[in-house]
């Protein structure tokens, strides 16, 4: 028994392009052509078959529940309670971890051995469970339809006598108790969110807190040690200051005394140099003069100018060995300057380094405690890592098993309480001995009469069957499966049986009349034959 304080609506069983022409008249008329024609006439040349007799043609209401929880509403099917299965996983609990993490959040090293027995606390169990919901209709396109055709729904009243609202085998209180559960584990779900957020929001409060602890204790240290750093600069840096003036007035002196060698020796070149080219050109003067005196025959002057060319010769052979010499003693000296001047340099810088040895130690020790801290910190980390990984690991968990109890209902369909809605379909129930059957129409779409139809019509094809289009692909889907609903349940079967008898559009005078307006106009539209005008309203007359 429904309850009377909830709402009842009915959806059209045809969207219809043309108001005044698409009556109730014409509908009865397509449903009864199509039930007709479609309904055997027996025969056969082998095997004789007896012809299917029309018991009853009724135009029907298929139950559907709408129940919001919130901002939400659920869609369930009234007669069809299979079970749907939405998997989920246990999210391990945030409130044991929180209570443990306060009470071990007061020194690091709690904190840390704390990380360590927690590090693989929130890895995704493998537990997985089921939530079970009986007739929930949550098919994302099927919503989709049923947002759309929803608009369209009227309240039932006592005009909509004509048709036959099927008894929802999904009761009110059981989809009241599915919603809640639904509700429930929702909000449980939602609780466990904000609970492993906090979780994380103060695994990385504490850290950071620790961290911060860490930075402001390495300043500390840093600036104690910066302090005895500067102290001890004031003391070592006099005294590389008197080191580098002695070494600079060593190693200037030195080069000045190098240098002077150098440029007596460079000084000594050229002199060596210029007597070089004057024995050339005196050698090159002998040669011209004794090959003048040898033109003459003057043979004691030509041996006298030879004489002399040999001896300079000679001397200008000595003069080169001495240039030789002198550039060895240049480039000798000058390695020497390099050598000491070097030995100078890095005698002092020895000296500075001895010098600067407290200060180097102390700020080798400043980098010591700065690099303690430092590992400190990077070892917290690192033990938080596997904690925080595995809160947002489960956390998106948690966000896509809500995402999909959310995509359970629909937010567009807006209801203050639950209702009852009724998709229409009409049913026609055929006998031929004791083989029975039924022929289902579903919520159709009205067509006009086009070339295709007209060229069927023209063979002599049907074309009636055309007229009524199924509107929606989910929803047609949804009451095609009346049938397989009735053969499953005896009780639904003798319920279409006991409402098609009571409410046959065939045993209504009234519908006759309407049927036969309907099928006139259908012949003058097109969409019947005469032929099959004429066989209809003979069928109709004895139906």
């Amino acid at each position: 028994m429904i309850n009377a304080a909830v709402k009842q609506f009915i959806l059209p069983f045809s969207l219809q392009k043309d108001q005044e022409l698409f009556s109730f008249d014409v509908e009865a008329a397509a449903v009864y052509a199509v039930s007709e024609l479609e309904r055997s006439k027996g025969g056969g040349l082998i095997v004789k078959q007896p012809e299917e007799k029309l018991l009853f043609i009724a135009k029907m209401g298929y139950p559907l529940w709408l129940f919001p929880n919130s901002e939400t509403t659920f869609i369930f099917d009234g007669l069809n309670d299979s079970e749907l299965s939405v998997p989920y996983f246990e999210l391990p609990p945030a409130k044991p971890f929180i209570e443990r993490l306060e009470k071990n959040a007061k020194t690091p090293e709690d904190y840390r051995a704390f990380l360590s027995e927690y590090s693989d606390y929130f890895q995704p169990t493998k537990k997985e469970k089921e939530f079970i919901i009986k007739g929930l209709l949550d098919a994302a396109d099927f919503k989709k339809e049923f947002i759309v055709y929803r608009e369209e729904a009227v309240e039932v009243t006592d005009q909509s006598a004509k048709l036959a609202l099927l008894a929802p085998k999904l009761v009110e209180t059981t989809v009241s108790s599915i919603v809640t559960e639904i509700g429930k584990l929702q909000s449980s779900l939602r609780e466990d969110a904000q609970n492993l957020s906090e979780c994380l929001n103060l695994i990385n409060k504490t850290t950071s807190q620790f961290i911060t602890d860490l930075d402001y204790a390495a300043e500390a240290v840093s600036d104690e040690a910066n302090a005895k750093i500067k102290a001890q600069e004031e003391l070592v840096n006099p005294q590389v200051k008197k080191l580098t003036r002695e070494y600079k007035k060593q190693i200037t002196g030195l080069t000045k005394n190098f240098d002077e060698e150098i440029d007596s020796l460079k000084k000594l070149k050229a002199k060596t140099i210029k007597f070089i080219k004057n024995n050339e050109e005196k050698i090159k003067l002998y040669n011209r003069k004794a090959k003048t005196q040898a033109r003459k025959k003057h043979l004691i002057y030509e041996k006298s100018w030879k004489q002399k060319s040999s001896q300079t010769k000679k001397e200008l052979n000595g003069l080169k060995k001495e240039l030789k010499q002198i550039e060895n003693n240049i480039k000798n000296e000058n390695t020497r300057k390099t050598k000491k001047i070097s030995e100078l340099k890095f005698g002092l810088e020895n000296e500075i380094n001895l010098a600067r040895q407290p200060l180097l130690a102390l700020e080798a020790a400043r980098e010591a405690k700065a690099l303690v801290f430092k590992q400190k910190a990077e070892t917290l980390l690192g033990q938080e890592k596997p904690v925080v990984d595995g809160l947002n690991s489960v956390i998106k968990l948690g966000e896509a098993f809500n995402a999909r109890f959310e995509m359970l209902g629909s937010r567009e369909l807006q209801l203050e309480s639950p209702a009852l809605f009724y998709v229409p379909f009409y049913v026609a129930r055929c006998q031929a001995g004791l083989n029975k059957r039924y022929s289902i129409l579903p919520s159709s779409t009205t067509n006009q009469i086009g070339f295709s139809s007209k060229l069927k019509g023209a063979f002599d094809r049907s074309k009636i069957k055309q007229l009524l289009t199924p509107r929606f692909d989910e929803v047609t889907a949804l009451i095609e499966q009346v049938q397989a609903l009735a053969k499953q349940g005896s009780l639904l079967d003798g319920e279409i049986r006991e409402l098609g008898e009571k409410n046959n559009l065939l045993n209504d005078k009234s519908t006759r009349d309407s049927i036969a307006k309907g099928l006139v106009y259908l012949k003058h539209e097109g969409w019947l034959s005469d032929r099959e005008y004429q066989a209809l309203s003979a069928s109709l007359a004895i139906a």
